[in-house]
């Protein structure tokens, strides 16, 4: 398997066009790299490679903080990784390798390590089966590796699960042994957001609603806005107001959101300059995030460094202002 096959082909087709690479249609994906390789822009190839290393098809993420510090043991990257290397988890040449090939089972294997700054990214592998019809009533189920991608972060303690809610809790009971938590363990949970500031978030990274589905106490269940992608901010649209104005002079709650989708029209990514659009839903009832599709490293940390920002480090500061008047008080 090549070491170029988690990038998306439509990204090596706009890192060809954006490197002046001519008569890209048609033509097969490995001719593409190798025509971007002798052209000399392997060290982009290379970026690419580690920004899609620790990510997903349609990634979800959930990031949690928890209340208490971690463990003395592991509270650096440098500890933590050591930890690994002598219970045997890690091969000692992971730098080299950074993503492996395990053997996987029912449990939680690491497959992938690494180190950046003060972060240290895990890829983790469990077996997972599905069934497939075969013949005319019968059906096989087959398994297959199935990847969650982990962050940690120990500047800050966040735990960032790169999966949906859905599939949260064996893997992050396995980072919790890994970091010495023991019995109930308490957290703030930073993709557990407000209608405001998932509007906050959405303001910050210049993105626009393209649909919103909103709650109501009827048979209903709930009603739900869209629109084209990058072509309207539900959020000020005229017609979108009407709709939630209607909501309101009937006795049904406005703003009573479930799901938001936030649409960046155009991301760059800060090292080949290729710029592709970003789609993601803000869950707000179940507390996580999900896009909906493979996106680079970079794009998970400007979304993260905005979740950061919005539900950590403002209400850090407004906790702190009202402390203060509290004691001038």
């Amino acid at each position: 398997m090549s070491i170029y096959s988690k990038i998306p082909d439509k990204i090596i087709r706009k890192l060809a066009k954006a490197r002046g690479i001519k008569k890209l249609n048609g033509r097969e994906i490995s001719d593409i790299i190798n025509a971007i390789i002798q052209e000399g822009h392997l060290n982009d190839l290379n970026h690419l490679v580690k920004e899609f290393a620790f990510t997903k098809n349609s990634c979800g993420l959930v990031i949690e903080r928890p209340l208490t510090p971690f463990s003395d043991l592991v509270n650096t990257p440098e500890k933590f990784i050591k930890s690994l290397l002598e219970s045997e988890l890690i091969p000692h040449n992971f730098r080299q390798l950074m993503n492996w090939q395990t053997e996987f089972d029912d449990s939680i294997r690491i497959c992938g390590i690494y180190q950046e700054g003060n972060s240290v990214f895990i890829n983790t592998v469990k077996k997972k089966y599905h069934k497939v019809k075969n013949g005319w009533n019968n059906t096989t189920v087959s398994s297959y590796a199935d990847f969650i991608p982990v962050a940690i972060h120990f500047e800050n303690f966040l735990l960032e699960y790169r999966t949906t809610t859905t599939y949260l809790a064996d893997v992050k009971e396995f980072i919790l042994d890994l970091l010495f938590y023991e019995g109930d363990v308490k957290f703030d949970i930073l993709t557990k957001v407000t209608s405001a500031d998932a509007n906050k978030i959405k303001v910050l990274l210049q993105a626009k609603y393209s649909s919103e589905e909103i709650a109501l106490p009827a048979t209903v269940g709930s009603f739900k806005l869209t629109s084209s992608r990058g072509a309207h901010d539900l959020e000020n649209d005229a017609l979108a107001i009407k709709f939630r104005d209607f909501l309101h002079e009937n006795s049904l709650p406005s703003d009573d959101r479930m799901v938001v989708t936030c649409h960046l029209e155009e991301f760059e990514d800060r090292v080949t300059g290729v710029k592709f659009p970003v789609t993601f839903d803000i869950n707000i009832k179940t507390g996580s995030i999900k896009f909906s599709s493979i996106v680079t490293q970079g794009v998970i940390d400007h979304v993260v460094d905005a979740i950061i920002t919005v539900c950590f480090l403002e209400k850090l500061a407004d906790r702190k202002l009202l402390e203060a008047g509290e004691a001038i008080s």
